[in-house]
């Protein structure tokens, strides 16, 4: 059963980073110079893109919060400990770039958010992997390059960046020991019977969506 979660639990930051990471990507792009993408019309083309996508691809995130609450009740406070800050930064960015983008606000709004969330993804692995804050900026530059790639609709590329999003902190996850902090065997295998059959269903659907939107 502790594999069985595990694997979700990993499934569903993978598909949120692969997928939710063009979004950001999208809008950290926004600040590139005049030429590339500063006019109103890239802009609003960048916006008409993304829009389908970002807060479908926020499920994936909610659904993998719900995981690790449910499933590992007490690994949140593992996570959290010595990182209130980033996850203040996170949250504030999440709110903000959603916020930007359904509502056409001003692009540097949108890039903030993008950057906020970004940089704040970045600092979570710097945390998991004890590592000084440079390697924060690991995050940005990958969903840049994410994101410059869906913009350019070079669909061969999309799986190479993809994975390159979605694996570092999955990864540097793997590194903490779950022992002890898992739910009952009772409350897994209960919640096992909800959120298995949903999970492949969520995961059709998102890659659908982006099948649809490549052609």
């Amino acid at each position: 059963m502790e594999t069985l979660w595990l694997t979700v639990l990993g499934v569903l930051t993978v598909g949120y980073f692969a997928l939710a990471g063009f979004d950001y990507g999208s809008g950290l792009l926004l600040a590139l110079p005049r030429r590339y993408v500063s006019s109103h019309r890239k802009r609003d083309e960048t916006y008409r893109l993304v829009t389908p996508f970002f807060l479908g691809n926020e499920v994936w995130l909610v659904a993998a919060i719900g995981v690790l609450f449910a499933a590992f009740p007490r690994l949140e406070g593992e996570l959290l400990s010595g990182a209130h800050s980033t996850f203040t930064l996170l949250l504030a960015g999440l709110v903000l770039f959603m916020a930007a983008v359904q509502l056409r606000l001003w692009w540097w709004l949108v890039f903030t958010g993008a950057l906020m969330v970004s940089v704040g993804w970045g600092l979570f692995l710097a945390h998991l992997l004890h590592a000084p804050w440079p390697v924060a900026l690991v995050m940005p530059v990958l969903f840049a390059v994410h994101g410059w790639v869906f913009q350019t609709r070079r669909w061969k590329l999309f799986p190479v960046t993809a994975l390159l999003c979605a694996l570092p902190i999955p990864l540097a996850f793997s590194s903490i020991d779950v022992t002890g902090l898992m739910a009952h065997d009772d409350t897994l295998g209960l919640l096992a019977w909800v959120a298995v059959p949903i999970i492949p269903l969520v995961v059709l659907a998102q890659w659908s969506i982006v099948a649809i939107s490549s052609r």
